[in-house]
Formats: structure tokens, C-alpha cells, sequence
């Protein structure tokens, strides 16, 4: 049980980098539907955070030491969440204000060029790390699976273990029942065999007396 706490708490941790560096870089630097979208993302992965803290919970049930990282892990998915909602709140329009300079003499275009290169270099990376993210999330998901099915093996063969005890100790009720009843069959005989015994003692016991 502690190896399986410790494989899905590997598992948290790598995505807790990750959704972390999102929520304090990433999401806040891009505007529109590229964050929109990343805000998605980053939802679909705490479901998928959500499931791993649950795995932890069963784990390390009636374990305390193991329970209180599980509830600091909670707490933790919590707040992430509410900064999410915090962050879909807010509108392009108050990003755009917020990264303008109060005075009139902003140089608009200024910079276009530099800006939209340094718009490319960022969107790229962006798509580089959801690649990483996607290709990450994949191999837990397999992980996952893989055990899934390795519990289910093991499930199964110690179901036909009782199957086949069962079975053996059912031919030996049966075998008993055989011996019982030609047991039965056996005292018949013999106590006929008594009983004409009997018979002819008293017959001889008469014609001689």
C-alpha cells in the first residue's frame, strides 16, 4: 500500500509543477480565447488531480501520517481552483487597462515588431509545454490502467483459487457420501447374514432338543 501511495503521489507532485507554473506565468500573460482555452486545460487537469488525491485517500486510509498529506494535498487542490475562477473573472479589457501606462504618450506600435516576435517565441513554448503536459498526463492515465488491470489479474486468480478449493472439497464430500452409503449397504448385509444365522441356530435347536 505504500508503494502505491508513493507511485500517486509522484504522480501529484509532477502535476502540481506544472499547474503551478501555469497559474502564476502562463495563464496571466495570455489574453482571448489562447487563454480561455489554456483556463480548460488547466481544469480538465485538476479532474485528473482530483482522481490521483482520491487514489491517495484510499491508499492511505486508517494511516495518519499518510492522511495528513493527503488533506494538505486538498487544501492545496482548493485553492487552485479558486484561483482559476479568479482568473477567468477577469476580462481582456481589464488586462488590457492593466498593462497600459496611465498617461496619453503610451508609443503605441512602437515595439510591433519585437512584440509580435516575442508573441510567436511565447505561443510556441506554450504549445511546447501543453504538448509535454498532454504527452505526461497520457503516461499516468496508462500507469493507471496498467495497475487497474494488474488488480484485476491478481482478483482473478484468487477467485478461481476458491473456485477450485470448492470444487476439491465438494469431490470429497461426495467421495464420503459413496463410503457411507456402501457402508450402509455393508451392516444390511451382515445383519441379514445374522439374521439367518439366528434363524437356523433356533431351527437346529428345535429338531434336536
Amino acid at each position: 500500500m505504500a508503494d502505491a501511495f508513493t507511485q500517486y503521489q509522484n504522480e501529484y507532485l509532477q502535476i502540481r509543477a506544472d499547474i503551478r507554473t501555469k497559474l502564476d506565468h502562463d495563464v496571466p500573460s495570455l489574453r482571448g480565447e489562447e487563454r480561455k482555452a489554456a483556463l480548460r486545460r488547466l481544469n480538465m487537469e485538476l479532474d485528473e488531480v482530483d482522481e490521483i488525491v482520491d487514489q491517495l485517500e484510499l491508499e492511505g486510509k486508517g494511516k495518519a501520517k499518510l492522511m495528513a498529506q493527503v488533506r494538505a494535498y486538498k487544501q492545496e487542490v482548493k485553492g487552485w481552483k479558486s484561483q482559476i475562477t479568479s482568473l477567468s473573472a477577469v476580462s481582456d479589457r481589464d488586462l488590457l487597462l492593466s498593462s497600459r501606462p496611465a498617461h496619453s504618450s503610451y508609443p503605441v506600435g512602437a515595439d510591433s515588431d519585437d512584440d509580435e516576435d516575442t508573441s510567436i517565441l511565447s505561443h510556441s513554448a506554450a504549445q511546447r509545454s501543453r504538448l509535454l503536459q498532454s504527452t505526461q498526463t497520457l503516461s499516468s492515465s496508462s500507469n493507471r490502467l496498467d495497475n487497474a488491470h494488474r488488480l484485476a489479474a491478481e482478483n482473478e486468480e484468487i477467485g478461481q483459487g476458491v473456485l477450485n478449493s470448492l470444487v476439491g472439497q465438494r469431490m470429497q464430500l461426495t467421495n464420503a457420501n459413496e463410503h457411507l452409503e456402501e457402508a450402509d449397504l455393508s451392516i444390511d448385509r451382515a445383519r441379514g447374514t445374522i439374521g439367518r444365522m439366528i434363524r437356523l441356530g433356533l431351527i437346529l435347536w428345535n429338531k434336536f432338543r
